[in-house]
């Protein structure tokens, strides 16, 4: 059973009650698994964007879920257009210490199910959310501190379940900097290509001491995670790993509590720099074909994800409006019409074509374009467009 995660915005709602119009902002809804593997029900917290019934979209699992997930879905909904719209799947903690450690050590009882939990995600929840939610084959893992353990755990053993990989502050200490040593022996033979992985360092360090000298500070346990993650990151850079897209970038700013919200945001931008589509690039170039600039990029967008993506209904249209504006009527006919043969079900698509057939003088077809637009969807706008055109001679 689904619940909606709400947030109430005016203090009016406290008398919710007496209130006729919904004032709830939704950002996501609860939804739940029951894994045989774990022998035990798991909550999620998802967000879907809000997009045409068509459309697929990347994927992020975030641990942590109840501590990630409201702020990772206003990164997301914020930088929209500048990275992918994501669904994102936040995955509740039942027992942490169990679920986010690869290895058991005698001082925690529940420690080491870590591969247990990894199962769980490749065997049952992965699939549920393909089944149950527009998900493209293109997932990324994020993870905070023992949920950074996790990250590096999935990139070093279990590399192909996912593309991308988010390591906040991992706390590679675990188990006598067990996986860490793996990571310094195995990282020059692990097939990494075509994945990309973000490492983010806080600043544990007491004052006066550097990246150089905390490394023998070692009575200091608020440096373990430091001087776990340091060495991890020099391996990556001697190492230079096949094929693997990566980056680090140390917080002087941060503590190991209050890091993972800048992290999170670096970390998109750094794993999609290379996704926004700039429209002002046409600015001053008329040479350009608009068209052809804009499929080189989806084409390349597309070798990156693994899958074939297509621009979204509302940048063909900026481009398609941009294309009539500097008197490249053809240019703007072909965007129009690849909007009505991708997003047939758009009212906007219509009303859109029907502007152009109105402008360009096809008084009938804009017509047929407007009224099919009013089929889909009733608006003000293009019921007033329709009937100033019928009444024009």
């Amino acid at each position: 059973m689904k619940v909606f995660i709400t947030f109430i915005f005016s203090i009016i709602c406290i008398s919710a009650f007496c209130q006729k119009r919904d004032t709830r902002i939704v950002i996501g809804t609860v939804d739940t698994i029951y894994s045989t593997i774990l022998s035990e029900k798991r909550t999620l917290m998802i967000h879907v964007p809000q997009g045409n019934k068509d459309e697929r979209y990347p994927v992020l699992y975030l641990l942590d879920g109840e501590e990630h997930f409201h702020s990772a879905v206003g990164i997301v909904q914020q930088m929209a257009g500048v990275i992918p719209d994501m669904i994102i799947v936040g995955i509740v903690n039942t027992v942490r210490d169990r679920d986010l450690t690869p290895t058991h050590v005698t001082d925690s009882k529940t420690s080491g199910g870590g591969e247990k939990f990894l199962k769980f995600i490749e065997d049952e929840l992965v699939p549920y959310v393909n089944a149950h939610y527009p998900a493209a084959p293109y997932r990324v893992l994020s993870g905070h501190s023992l949920g950074g353990l996790t990250v590096v755990n999935t990139l070093l053993n279990h590399t192909k379940l996912f593309n991308a990989y988010i390591a906040i502050e991992p706390s590679l200490w675990w188990d006598n900097k067990k996986l860490l040593k793996q990571a310094q022996q195995q990282l020059s033979s692990i097939d990494l290509s075509k994945k990309s992985l973000f490492v983010a360092i806080a600043n544990n360090m007491p004052p006066g001491v550097d990246t150089i000298s905390v490394m023998k500070d070692t009575l200091n346990s608020n440096t373990q995670v430091t001087r776990s993650v340091l060495p991890f990151v020099k391996a990556l850079k001697d190492v230079k790993p096949k094929s693997l897209r990566w980056n680090y970038k140390f917080y002087p700013n941060e503590r190991h509590g209050t890091v993972e919200l800048n992290a999170e945001y670096d970390a998109l931008r750094y794993l999609f720099n290379y996704y926004l589509f700039r429209e002002d690039q046409f600015d001053g170039h008329p040479e350009l074909n608009v068209d052809s600039v804009l499929a080189a990029h989806f084409k390349m967008l597309s070798d990156n994800f693994g899958y074939t993506v297509v621009p979204s209904e509302s940048l063909v249209n900026s481009l398609a409006y941009h294309c009539w504006g500097i008197n490249k009527p053809k240019e703007a006919f072909s965007l129009f019409k690849r909007n009505i043969d991708n997003h047939p079900q758009s009212a906007n698509a219509f009303d859109s074509i029907g502007e152009f057939y109105a402008g360009t003088g096809e008084k009938q077809k804009a017509i047929e374009a407007y009224t099919k637009s009013l089929s889909l969807q009733e608006t003000v706008d293009t019921r007033r467009k329709l009937e100033e055109l019928k009444t024009k001679k």
